[in-house]
């Protein structure tokens, strides 16, 4: 069964919503997972057209509408200009040159179409200048509530679950201690949250050539020396095996389909340093359906029970969650998880 089956019969059985809708349109609705990427075509439709019994007995209306960077050990970039242009089409899936795992000849017929027009919409300064507010769409009044947050769940983590966990090299007998920011924009929470903790080396993972080369003037010199810069999507990440403490992956999940989001977290799982190191997602999650799609960046907003099956097929187990505290009541519920493998 492919991913898409899995994860709507996951949530079926445990009472879970499988419907969702558009963000802006009201009457753009969908009565399952399934028909949904059907529709926008995420999901090959069976022969002769024919839609997928998902068993779901809501009444629902439905309209529908149809570089990776050599990431040697010691590699530190100096002209991210070189990397950006080697790299750029990694988001968009141009580069032949580049083997993609998650591309067989069955995938969807869509599939680099949703990641060009995110792509695109990043890319765009008008719809987000390389800067806090810009990259938080507008909310960069929540950033240091948001990485105060951040800051103390990883305290309590170590405290609490992990004492394993490092964080600096003093208590990793002095070997080097590494992060890894996805979806790192220009490296806000690098510069607010990682390298403050005591990190030796963050390795920021950004799609976007533009708002990565605004990340090292965003992070000043000091910090941008500790830090090393790959512009590729996370569906074609592909970290060195036991390298990270920590991969932090925030408000970028949306921007990976299932299928993508499942396969890049059995990469981080291989990532991790033994022992010790974590995987933490945190990101927006809706309450009332299982998605809720942006059309226009072509990103989903999960429900948690969603985001969490995801993580169940991936192979990873959560060890720790609470949700952000603080945020107004108009912003969507953000649960910060901290994952590590099953075995």
């Amino acid at each position: 069964m492919d991913i898409t089956h899995c994860i709507q019969a996951i949530l079926s059985k445990a009472g879970n919503h499988i419907h969702g809708r558009d963000s802006e349109d009201s009457e753009l609705t969908y009565s399952s997972i399934v028909e949904w990427k059907q529709v926008c075509g995420l999901l090959s439709v069976p022969p002769g057209g024919a839609t997928v019994d998902d068993g779901n007995d809501e009444n629902v209306n439905n309209k529908s509408k149809n570089e990776l960077a050599t990431q040697d050990e010691n590699s530190q970039p100096k002209n991210i200009n070189d990397v950006d242009n080697n790299n750029k089409s990694k988001r968009t899936g141009e580069n032949n040159n580049v083997h993609d795992n998650n591309t067989t000849s069955s995938e969807p017929p869509n599939r680099k179409e949703w990641y060009q027009t995110g792509y695109e919409y990043w890319e765009d300064e008008s719809n987000c200048p390389a800067t806090v507010d810009g990259v938080l769409g507008g909310f960069a009044s929540l950033s240091q509530h948001d990485l105060m947050g951040s800051k103390k769940f990883l305290m309590d983590l170590k405290s609490e679950i992990r004492p394993e966990l490092k964080f600096g090299r003093e208590e990793n007998g002095g070997a080097m201690t590494r992060a890894c920011e996805c979806g790192a924009g220009i490296g806000r929470v690098t510069k607010g949250l990682l390298l403050p903790l005591g990190l030796s080396q963050c390795d920021l993972i950004e799609p976007s050539p533009r708002l990565l080369s605004s990340a090292p003037a965003n992070l000043g010199d000091t910090y941008s020396s500790q830090c090393r810069f790959f512009c590729t999507g996370l569906q074609d990440f592909e970290p060195r095996p036991n390298t990270y403490d920590i991969i932090w992956i925030q408000w970028v999940i949306g921007y990976l389909t299932d299928d993508d989001l499942v396969e890049f977290l059995k990469r981080c799982a291989l990532a991790l340093k033994s022992g010790g190191g974590v995987v933490v997602i945190k990101d927006n999650t809706c309450e009332e359906e299982a998605f809720i799609v942006d059309r226009d960046d072509a990103s989903v907003v999960r429900s948690l029970p969603y985001v969490l099956g995801l993580v169940e097929l991936a192979g990873m187990r959560v060890v720790y969650q609470r949700f952000q505290e603080g945020f107004p009541e108009s912003i969507f519920p953000v649960p910060i998880i901290a994952l590590k493998p099953k075995t």
